[in-house]
């Protein structure tokens, strides 16, 4: 199986765990690290120290988002990736974002997000082109950026997507999506439906997409204490309604509103009772070694090229969290 293991931005774990259990990963053969940032941990820097502790695996982003740093930073600290990992960057993930975050935390305002991000693709992919590069667009203009990169480096980038305008956007301009989280069989087809049109449109027929997914991931040897620990996961991201494309998909349209409600009204507690275990049969990869083994397959029969192991470890103490992301690794050794 091709398989990704991420180190989310929002993980609260000591530096020297993660470089652990990335140098595990690559020795459970898994093909690539991801990499997000949205705040907290520096996403270019942690590449950097990943790379620096590792031999052969990829790395990814999943994702940058795309109100918080300008396409000359990506593209630069894309560059400065690649050279110091020997050429081991597979793909650059863009976002959006949450726009709860980004308002809140960072003070910016979103707006035109599809139009931003398509002029980020062209810059950055123009920045990498190994040439001198100008460009005159609606959000950035500007004139002779030195040559970046001695050649060109065709490095895929994918689009951290939900909603179908971006979806499409992507079939139309990049090499691929990563899919969110809480991504289940319906919304996979789906978004790989969206996607498929948009290429026919664009008669892209020759370009062949990856269709990466992020999927919340907890083993253990009882399926009842994987569901337990996925429990808190699943509420992180049913509260967010830029997920509200995949929820629709669902049955669970009415819960997830009861959920934010409560939520809303500070009930912690009611709002994780309201996460039931149907919720993460159906959301997640939760269960024993070998039925977490069977879920990830599985994702593969759904349209997914490359599944994103988001490992599930709120409610263990930061302490704990190596050895969670360890059993991941372990129940997944090719």
């Amino acid at each position: 199986m091709r398989l990704a293991l991420t180190f989310f931005s929002v993980l609260r774990m000591p530096l020297s765990d993660i470089l652990f259990c990335g140098s595990e990963a690559e020795r459970a053969d898994f093909e690539c690290i991801t990499v997000a940032e949205s705040f907290y941990r520096d996403a270019s820097v942690l590449s950097s120290a990943i790379a620096c502790n590792t031999r052969k695996i990829k790395i990814g982003s999943s994702v940058y988002p795309v109100a918080t740093r300008t396409p000359f930073q990506i593209a630069m600290a894309t560059a400065t990736l690649s050279e110091l990992s020997d050429g081991r960057v597979c793909f650059i993930g863009l976002g959006v974002g949450y726009k709860d975050r980004i308002e809140r935390y960072f003070g910016l305002k979103m707006a035109n997000s599809c139009y931003k991000m398509k002029e980020y693709v062209d810059i950055i992919k123009g920045l990498l082109s190994g040439k001198e590069f100008s460009y005159t667009g609606k959000f950035f203009d500007f004139q002779d950026f030195p040559k970046l990169v001695d050649k060109r480096m065709d490095i895929p980038v994918l689009f951290g997507s939900s909603g179908d305008k971006m979806l499409k956007l992507a079939g139309q301009i990049a090499d691929g999506v990563i899919l969110n989280s809480l991504a289940n069989k319906e919304y996979i087809r789906h978004a790989i439906s969206i996607i498929s049109e948009s290429v026919k449109e664009m008669d892209r027929h020759n370009k062949c997409l990856e269709i990466a997914s992020s999927v919340i991931f907890s083993v253990a040897d009882k399926r009842e204490d994987a569901i337990d620990v996925s429990r808190h996961d699943v509420l992180f991201y049913a509260l967010y309604p830029e997920l509200n494309p995949v929820i629709e998909k669902t049955p669970y349209v009415e819960r997830v509103a009861e959920i934010r409600k409560a939520s809303t009204k500070g009930d912690f507690n009611g709002a994780l009772s309201l996460i039931t275990d149907d919720m993460i049969e159906d959301l997640t990869i939760s269960g024993t070694p070998k039925e977490c083994r069977t879920k990830v397959r599985n994702l593969y029969d759904y349209g997914a090229t490359l599944p994103i192991i988001r490992v599930a470890i709120t409610p263990f103490r930061e302490a704990e969290r190596k050895e969670v992301f360890i059993r991941a690794i372990e129940a997944l050794r090719a």
